[in-house]
């Protein structure tokens, strides 16, 4: 099995993109193919590169950074088991990995254990040295409704709300990094966005109300 750089599991810091440049790409390339022989070091490299942006949008799904970097070492485990998997006619390299992150932070949010450590940070009725808040369980109601809603949407869609939302990113940026014009991208974020709305809206109103 490939040894992380990540004993402590502390994310790396986010680096700029790369810009979805050809020279980006072919380097991405390269190193799944030094991967796919066995190269473990490649995999370092790999997980030096994009896993602050693994870790963000782990982050901003599950909502908690110690299940965030979970999360995170198992995606780039997960990259590394399925590295043979990988088809660049599919897709970039940081798109791939988001996509494997996105899934494992969802199987976490479902999983029995998750749901076991919910219950146990709930504070018991009467015994609780702080008030309950009572939207706790609201906002977790929340995020669920909103990655549900994020999957719902094209591929194209969803990647560039994801860059942009959970990577950060400038529309400039995502537009360099997929390698599309920035029309396009602006034209796909105008699109999720209303999509999104329409599907969340009735959730987000009553809050507002209340």
């Amino acid at each position: 099995m490939a040894r992380l750089p990540m004993s402590d599991l502390r994310p790396p810091r986010r680096r700029t993109l790369a810009g979805g440049s050809p020279e980006a790409e072919r380097a991405d390339s390269e190193l799944l193919r030094r991967m796919q022989v066995g190269d473990e070091s490649a995999l370092e490299v790999l997980y030096g590169r994009y896993g602050g942006l693994i870790f963000t949008l782990a982050l901003r799904i599950v909502g908690d950074p110690e299940l965030a970097r979970e999360v995170l070492q198992d995606t780039f485990l997960r990259c590394w088991d399925g590295r043979d998997a990988y088809d660049s006619a599919r897709g970039r390299v940081p798109g791939w990995l988001m996509g494997i992150a996105r899934n494992r932070a969802i199987d976490l949010l479902r999983s029995r254990p998750h749901q076991a450590r919910l219950r146990e940070r709930e504070p018991l009725v009467g015994l609780a040295s702080e008030p309950v808040q009572p939207d706790a369980a609201d906002s977790i109601m929340l995020r669920r409704a909103v990655v549900s809603a994020l999957r719902g949407l094209p591929i194209a869609q969803r990647q560039a709300i994801e860059l942009a939302y959970y990577g950060g990113h400038t529309q400039v940026e995502i537009a360099r990094e997929l390698g599309e014009p920035l029309g396009t991208i602006k034209s796909r974020t105008r699109q999720a966005m209303e999509l999104l709305r329409d599907v969340l809206w009735p959730l987000i109103e009553p809050r507002r109300e209340a």
